[in-house]
């Protein structure tokens, strides 16, 4: 009983550390996952014949510097399309407040009066220019935080070519040192292994979205599109806000026309043979994390680092997973957390020895 009033107590002060120390803790977990992407894309391009011969120090920093554009790109171009998207906000509910009266008028029910209510919320009492001017200045604090979480990525990336030679000094014992180190390689493997492939998969399920939204007309289809792929890192909600979204914007575009429909069955059905079909065969069991898992986490990290939060809830859950296993005294609950029942290190240690 004290033991799990101590356990409890301790989660709760844990919880209120992260959420306190948020703004300090946030962008050095992101450049450590940065750091993973950069170094899992570099080792994925040494396939590459001519690339291969490149020094891996130089092919690191191609790798950071075409990210970096890429990423400031993505920035700028939200910057670019959010104004305008909030501007035409307003003439697409007034579209969907009339199709909602239509609808209920053929049933004999009358909406009009919340609709109208609700419009005089939404353009009387909404200043949309204060919008535009916060969301603007926050995509401008974005492209800093950025150049912040690189430059920790950057940093960690240098501190991984002397971190053998730090455990090296700090365990002298040879055995104990091999364990420390293969502790931290079985982290880095399954946290850096899903984020890449997560973040191929996303790159991917962007373009194709983007595509079927072309073809379709949607209005603002590259910023519906790099949505889908940033929503897709949330597990499960994601997805669904994904495809919510530019169902909405197409309703008030074309009303209840043939193009809702068949956009819906599409962008679902990309939605699905990714995530359901291609996604799984390429990570394999990766996270080997429970659904109930899963959820309760995303609630958790949420909760306590917002949308950052909601993001990283998977590869966090996993590396406490990770660490529970590592310990007889934890590992029940490690095992408790997994989806197939097999303790996490040993699924990891025996998926090295294949390699």
């Amino acid at each position: 009983m004290i033991a799990a009033s101590l356990a409890i107590i301790a989660t709760i002060a844990m919880g209120w550390f992260l959420n306190s120390a948020q703004a300090i803790l946030v962008p050095i977990v992101l450049g450590a996952l940065m750091a993973f992407l950069l170094d899992g894309i570099s080792r994925g391009l040494e396939r590459i014949p001519l690339y291969g011969r490149v020094p891996v120090g130089f092919r690191v920093a191609i790798t950071s510097l075409v990210l970096f554009v890429l990423l400031i790109i993505g920035v700028a171009f939200f910057a670019r399309n959010m104004e305008p998207v909030v501007r035409a906000l307003p003439s697409y509910l007034e579209n969907l407040s009339l199709l909602a009266s239509q609808i209920a008028g053929r049933f004999d029910y009358e909406v009009e009066i919340t609709w109208q209510s609700l419009n005089k919320l939404l353009f009387d009492s909404v200043n949309l220019n204060v919008i535009v001017r916060y969301t603007l200045n926050s995509l401008s604090y974005s492209a800093g935080y950025l150049i912040v979480v690189f430059l920790y990525a950057i940093l960690f990336l240098l501190e991984k070519n002397v971190l053998r030679a730090k455990i090296g000094h700090i365990v002298e014992d040879a055995e104990a040192e091999t364990n420390v180190w293969s502790t931290f390689d079985l982290i880095t493997s399954q946290i850096g292994t899903y984020f890449t492939m997560k973040t191929l998969v996303n790159t991917v399920l962007g373009i194709l979205c983007y595509v079927i939204f072309l073809l379709f007309g949607i209005e603002f289809a590259g910023f519906f599109a790099l949505l889908t792929a940033i929503f897709n890192y949330i597990p499960y909600v994601g997805s669904w806000i994904a495809v919510a979204l530019p169902m909405l914007f197409a309703t008030g575009q074309f009303g209840l026309g043939w193009e809702v429909p068949v956009l819906l069955v599409l962008t679902g059905g990309v939605q699905m043979a990714i995530g359901y079909f291609w996604e799984p065969r390429l990570m394999g069991k990766s996270m080997n994390l429970s659904p109930v898992v899963v959820l309760i986490s995303l609630a958790a990290w949420t909760a306590i680092w917002g949308l950052a939060g909601a993001i990283l809830s998977v590869i966090l859950t996993s590396g406490v997973m990770t660490v529970l296993g590592l310990f007889p005294s934890t590992r029940p609950i490690a095992i408790l957390m997994t989806n197939t029942g097999e303790p996490p290190v040993e699924v990891l240690e025996g998926r090295r020895r294949d390699r």
